[in-house]
């Protein structure tokens, strides 16, 4: 499998505090059945705000002390180096002077929790004009989404991708979370899966977990899908296929209450 979203590059961010702790997320990702993981360390603008240099050289020696971890260890695993990048001002000189996209194309952005710019339509437009190609995160834990999911929508049939958390498909997110999760996927607005992990107690990969979990319920080829699959197109830089999506929640008015129970009572008939 492939996972596109961690947090597992050493003294970076909120992820792994140290190399013991990564060399420990290394070994459950291999357990789990990852066979490259792309490393996405957290991107704020504070980590920025005085220039690029000290957040590139301290994640560039982190993923130095990942590949080191890995040949020590005798690791069956690939790694990657990208970034989540938070949607911020700075986003244009992120571009220009950090290696944040996977395969040259993708880019995972992310945005606040409570809050997603009424504008983001133009940016993402712009975006895709240079042939940036915006993956989603995690945009099931995303609340202004949650509540009107038609502006999801627009994005994803702009051309975004969404990355969902196998956390919040488990319910190890949250009830709200894994309620919108599992719309998502209901509505094929899901294109890839990623695990989003931080440790290995309260964050933790869960791959095999969201494997079984969409085999079981959707089938194997979508679970090869999601994991595995369209994970390659995105590190290849290869176009990941997608259909249009209609995000609205179904009608529990009491017009379509009756009209549903009309239907019932026809069909019985």
């Amino acid at each position: 499998m492939i996972d596109i979203h961690n947090h597992i590059l050493p003294a970076v961010d909120d992820g792994a505090k140290d190399a013991e702790m990564a060399l420990s997320m290394l070994r459950e990702a291999v357990s789990q059945n990852i066979g490259h993981l792309v490393l996405t360390p957290h991107l704020y603008e504070p980590d920025i705000i005085d220039g690029t240099s000290d957040w590139k050289n301290r994640t560039q020696q982190g993923f130095k002390t990942v590949q080191n971890l890995i040949k020590d260890n005798k690791l069956a695993l690939d790694v990657t180096l990208a970034a989540e990048v938070r949607y911020q001002d700075f986003l244009p000189t992120i571009l220009k002077e950090l290696p944040v996209l996977i395969g040259g194309k993708y880019l995972l952005l992310e945005f606040s929790f409570h809050n997603v710019p009424i504008h983001i339509e133009h940016v993402i437009r712009e975006l895709m004009i240079q042939g940036i190609v915006p993956i989603l995160a995690h945009p099931e834990r995303i609340k202004p989404w949650r509540y009107e999911p038609d502006r999801l929508e627009r994005l994803i049939n702009m051309g975004c991708l969404s990355q969902v958390d196998i956390g919040s498909i488990t319910g190890n997110l949250g009830e709200e979370s894994q309620k919108f999760a599992l719309h998502l996927l209901e509505k094929d607005a899901v294109h890839i899966l990623g695990s989003d992990a931080h440790d290995i107690e309260r964050r933790p990969i869960l791959a095999r977990q969201g494997y079984e979990w969409i085999k079981t319920k959707y089938g194997k080829d979508y679970a090869d899908l999601l994991l595995k699959e369209n994970g390659q197109r995105i590190l290849a830089g290869k176009t990941v296929f997608m259909d249009s999506v209609d995000l609205s929640y179904p009608k529990t008015g009491i017009k379509s209450k009756l009209k549903q129970l009309f239907n019932t009572i026809n069909k019985g008939i």
